[in-house]
């Protein structure tokens, strides 16, 4: 079989300014499972294209798949003073390839993950993987060359003919066990070098997709990666490309904390120059120590970020966060914050609660958000729901914000203002 995988992902921007290309790492994971010495695999890589409908024709008719599949990192750009929806550029490519090509057209990544049905219909693929889309496609690879029933396959989405065509989202998912490497041999890596905050590399992953930033986390459900495998990606990414700057893919490096610590030391062990960053989060057991190892190990800026969860409980929240930061400083580790605005419950002491932590803690940059991206089986949905921003969560594949009525009529002029006294603050 005839395997073409294509990266969706154009954004190439954070907050319209910094240049940020993330490397599509699932589409490389993807690839590393398919079996070459059964099928002839081709990756289109969409971030440098200047015609990205154009590239994909070129590529169908010179490569004749007979399955392509299509990853998509995300929805939109998560702003709500500049929304960008994703969605149409992915369609426009299926649409072309139909022109083209009788292959099979498979979507997936996050943002599919999130809205699996909707996305599939709206984008109009053949199929889709929810989850984890590794061992599932290779899975589905093997099936289709035989002919067999795919329809068992955990994750997989699919149109029902029996049922007029009605879209069915089969249960369970498949999990990453990491036991291949990415293949980013098929990627122009030394494209992506210096780019943003680097080349990801994965150091734990989620059970489920788009955590939310502010929400309780333990790190007990994700799949931890081994300190080992991480250096030899690491050690990879700079004898393979040269690459020595990278970003760790996980919403909260430093929990559990003796992983953090042990990652630091294998990095530091194993002599390796490189500059990483990473999101971190409030957690007791942050102490100076692992902030040190951070930061000899490499780590030249840790993210932050509150939100998703309105007024209550937010001085706490952000005393958490105000402790993380101070812990950063003693480290002479830099460090951001990413705070939202107009979330459920927000008013005007809240508004300015936030506005005086930012001051205080003065962070390397800071990130404002007016508002929040409503996310289906979210509270934030409910809401919009009972005061009729929304009919049905199906509307949430459009960029789609909820902003509390308390302040919407003039949080976006407000923080405007502040702003503009900030230099390093940025409104999205």
């Amino acid at each position: 079989m005839r395997v073409l995988l294509i990266a969706t992902n154009r954004a190439d921007r954070f907050m319209d300014r910094m240049v940020v290309r993330p490397v599509p790492i699932g589409l490389a994971y993807l690839a590393a499972s398919v079996d070459e010495e059964r099928h002839t695999l081709k990756v289109l890589d969409l971030m440098f294209a200047d015609d990205a409908v154009a590239e994909v024709a070129d590529a169908v008719s010179e490569f004749k798949p007979d399955l392509i599949g299509l990853s998509i990192r995300n929805l939109d750009n998560q702003s709500c003073l500049n929304p960008v929806w994703n969605l149409p550029g992915v369609r426009d490519i299926i649409e072309r390839i139909r022109l083209l090509s009788d292959a099979k057209a498979l979507v997936g990544g996050p943002a599919f993950s999130i809205m699996p049905a909707e996305c599939l219909d709206y984008v109009g693929a053949d199929l889709g993987i929810a989850g984890d889309a590794a061992e599932a496609f290779a899975t589905l690879v093997e099936r289709l060359e035989a002919g067999a029933d795919y329809r068992d396959i955990p994750g997989i989405v699919y149109r029902d003919d029996a049922n007029d065509g009605a879209i069915v989202v089969s249960e369970g998912r498949f999990t990453s066990n990491f036991h291949r490497s990415p293949r980013l041999d098929l990627l122009d890596m030394r494209a992506y070098n210096g780019s943003g905050f680097g080349v990801g590399v994965v150091t734990k992953l989620a059970q489920a997709y788009y955590p939310t930033p502010g929400a309780d986390y333990d790190g007990g459900d994700w799949r931890i990666r081994e300190p080992g495998e991480v250096v030899d990606e690491i050690r990879a990414l700079d004898d393979d490309f040269g690459i020595r700057k990278v970003f760790f893919i996980d919403s909260g490096f430093n929990i559990p904390a003796e992983h953090a610590k042990a990652t630091c030391r294998a990095i530091i062990d194993a002599g390796l120059r490189v500059r990483w960053n990473s999101y971190i989060r409030p957690a007791p057991d942050a102490d100076a120590e692992l902030m040190r190892l951070m930061k000899a190990s490499g780590c030249s800026l840790a993210l932050m970020a509150e939100g998703g969860r309105g007024g209550e409980g937010l001085l706490d929240r952000l005393a958490a966060l105000e402790r993380m930061a101070a812990l950063c400083r003693d480290a002479e580790l830099p460090f951001t914050m990413n705070i939202a605005f107009g979330e459920p419950g927000e008013v005007m002491d809240t508004v300015e609660q936030k506005l005086a932590f930012l001051k205080r803690v003065e962070a390397a940059f800071s990130v404002l958000r007016v508002g929040a991206r409503v996310l289906p089986n979210t509270a934030v949905a409910q809401t919009a729901l009972s005061e009729g921003l929304i009919a049905s969560e199906s509307e949430l594949l459009r960029p789609t914000f909820y902003t509390d009525a308390s302040v919407r009529d003039w949080i976006a002029d407000k923080l405007r203002e502040e702003a503009a006294e900030y230099p390093r603050w940025n409104l999205m």
